[in-house]
């Protein structure tokens, strides 16, 4: 089971890393994030699923702890970087404002919750 979610996972950060390098240029069209954006997701993805493959703890920990900076980048380009209007209104009683502002703090939050499980995990791997 982990071997082939290591597969999706590589394939699938394969194909998101595929985007922006334009070798499928239809769906790069159709998105309105940035090329860096999607780079670093597949990226993230590839890492994930060397994550699954392998077999010492230490490196583990290590690309995991990579794997938590990368999400934290991303998340923190949400807050601080998107364009208004990037995020979906979700929740159709709350004013468009309150709305993006809510989702962007809570980006935020998990942007500062993924540096900290980082941090801890690269400490103890320093111990």
């Amino acid at each position: 089971m982990g071997r082939g979610i290591a597969i999706l996972c590589l394939v699938a950060g394969a194909v998101v890393c595929a985007v922006p390098l334009g070798l499928l240029p239809d769906v790069a069209s159709a998105l309105p994030t940035s090329p860096r954006v999607l780079l670093g997701l597949g990226a993230i993805l590839i890492l994930l699923g060397l994550l699954q493959l392998a077999r010492d703890h230490r490196a583990g920990e290590v690309m995991g702890s990579f794997a938590l900076l990368g999400l934290a980048v991303v998340t923190g380009w949400v807050t601080f970087f998107a364009p208004e209007g990037t995020v979906a209104r979700v929740l159709p009683f709350i004013p468009t404002e309150v709305n993006e502002a809510l989702t962007r703090l809570l980006f935020g939050v998990g942007a500062a919750a993924c540096v900290g499980m980082a941090v801890l995990g690269l400490r103890r791997l320093f111990r």
